[in-house]
């Protein structure tokens, strides 16, 4: 017996549902490249990792050994390395630390929207395809999982072909954590960002729910006056057929005109009768 497919619908928040979500303008571009506040660097797990991957070059072989020997029994070539310390701020900064993704949740609709690779690398001050290659390298030790989907547009070239976007889902495994020496402290850190999440979507999901009561009532106030609009403009209407049909007499007017007729009817009748009265009958 064939079994049925069922479509599965993804929580919005879920950053593996930003991957097939349709097509969007680009948000606007900042001026300038983003740097790690100090707020950011109080957390244990940011301010830790950003110093060691930033001496990545120099602590090769005590960290991230993984990576080090990714093609078997050759080590890798110290670009690696070298590009790592290079875009490793960017990373931190658009690190998502409730799901370790490379994104945020959008606060108006409480989606998650996935960063671009090529904007992470101009901040970096690299070129796109030598932080892909980065990253596939990565992925090759284990260290991060990536999830491509390409969506096409709607826009077109000269050719008449339509333009394709391709989405790149990045998240940082335990694996790489765990080489980097900072696994119990990712997890704690996890931890409390999971809270923080789940209580800025109940925030989001209330106001959404108070946004969607306000345009119910909106909607049903619009209802209600076109429903008076309606009923005046018909009594107009009414109003106008009566003053251009013939106008009819009152009721005293009738009666005093039934009155009138019959009492002439008598007087005739009583004039006829006296013709007939033979003359000298006392």
């Amino acid at each position: 017996m064939a079994t049925r497919l069922r479509a599965v619908r993804l929580d919005p928040a879920d950053p593996h549902s930003a991957l097939r979500r349709a097509a969007r303008k680009l948000p606007l571009q900042r001026a300038a490249p983003r740097y790690l506040t100090e707020q950011q660097l109080k957390n244990p797990l940011i301010r830790a990792a950003h110093t060691r991957l930033g001496n990545i070059v120099t602590l090769r072989g005590k960290y991230l050994r993984r990576l080090d020997n990714v093609h078997g029994d050759r080590r890798s070539r110290v670009e690696k390395f070298q590009a790592l310390a290079r875009v490793e701020e960017q990373l931190l900064v658009r690190l998502d630390l409730a799901t370790g993704v490379l994104g945020y949740i959008d606060a108006d609709n409480g989606r998650f929207v996935l960063n671009t690779q090529c904007k992470i690398a101009a901040d970096a001050g690299i070129s796109a395809p030598a932080l892909s290659r980065l990253l596939a390298t990565l992925d090759d030790a284990g260290y991060v999982y990536r999830r491509i989907e390409r969506v096409r547009l709607e826009e077109t070239d000269q050719n008449g072909l339509h333009l394709v976007r391709t989405r790149v889902l990045v998240r940082f495994t335990k694996q790489f954590w765990a080489d980097l020496g900072l696994r119990y402290v990712y997890e704690r850190v996890q931890k409390a960002a999971k809270k923080r999440r789940d209580a800025e979507l109940r925030e989001i999901g209330q106001r959404r729910l108070a946004e969607m009561e306000c345009h119910s009532l909106e909607l049903h106030r619009r209802e209600v006056s076109r429903q008076r609009w309606q009923a005046k403009e018909a009594r107009k209407a009414s109003g106008s057929s009566d003053d251009q049909s013939p106008a009819r007499p009152s009721m005293r007017q009738a009666a005093n005109a039934t009155k009138g007729a019959t009492g002439h009817a008598v007087q005739c009748a009583m004039d006829r009768l006296l013709a007939k009265r033979p003359i000298g009958s006392g």
